[in-house]
């Protein structure tokens, strides 16, 4: 039995004079350097419209197994390169997420250009989570115009969260997102963002 899809979700926002500079890394060396590593299958960046923070960027992995590599390891934390050290400690809300793919177990993030906005949400489900999952991604695949939602679960020392990310075919309404999603049997989204993908000019 192969392990599920894995999923590294990254969150930040540099500050407003820094933004530049920010892009200049992400574009030119982080983003590269990530994709090449073994096990990294996509790579995606988005920009927020509702929610915090402003930036986000999403691989999808072949495992989790993918972030224990001595690939990965060679260019994380401590190895970092010199401009990381320089960019990340400046960043707000950077939130790091590593997650496993349970619904619909090995779907990826759809090629650049075919996703016109895309939903992260997370919750924490209180007792069991298959049935808040399944309830949760068939209420997003009955979306209008979805491309693909997929369940991701990130376990943490004492609770376990569930992520949310769907695509779009068409740009997105907020509030009608919110309806639908906001609350799923009883449990409400800690997080709720409305993303556009990241194109820079």
């Amino acid at each position: 039995m192969t392990d599920p899809k894995g999923l590294l979700l990254v969150t930040m926002e540099p500050p407003a004079s820094l933004e530049e500079e920010f892009n200049d890394w992400y574009d030119t060396e982080h983003f590269p350097q990530r994709r090449a590593l073994p096990g990294f299958e996509t790579a995606s960046r988005w920009v927020c419209l509702a929610g915090w923070p402003r930036w986000l960027a999403i691989y999808d992995l072949a495992s989790t197994a993918a972030l224990a590599t001595p690939e990965y390891h060679a260019v994380s934390a401590a190895n970092s390169t010199p401009w990381s050290k320089r960019i990340l400690p400046r960043t707000m809300g950077r939130q790091r997420v590593v997650a496993r793919q349970i619904l619909p177990g090995n779907a990826l993030t759809l090629p650049l250009g075919q996703a016109a906005g895309l939903l992260l949400a997370r919750y924490h489900p209180f007792g069991e989570e298959t049935p808040f999952a399944e309830a949760l991604h068939a209420a997003a695949q009955a979306l209008p115009d979805v491309l693909q939602a997929r369940v991701f679960r990130q376990s943490e020392s004492e609770k376990t969260s569930l992520w949310l990310i769907a695509e779009f075919a068409a740009p997105q309404g907020f509030e009608p997102l919110r309806s639908a999603l906001a609350s799923v049997a009883g449990i409400g989204a800690q997080m709720f963002n409305l993303y556009a993908p990241y194109f820079r000019g």
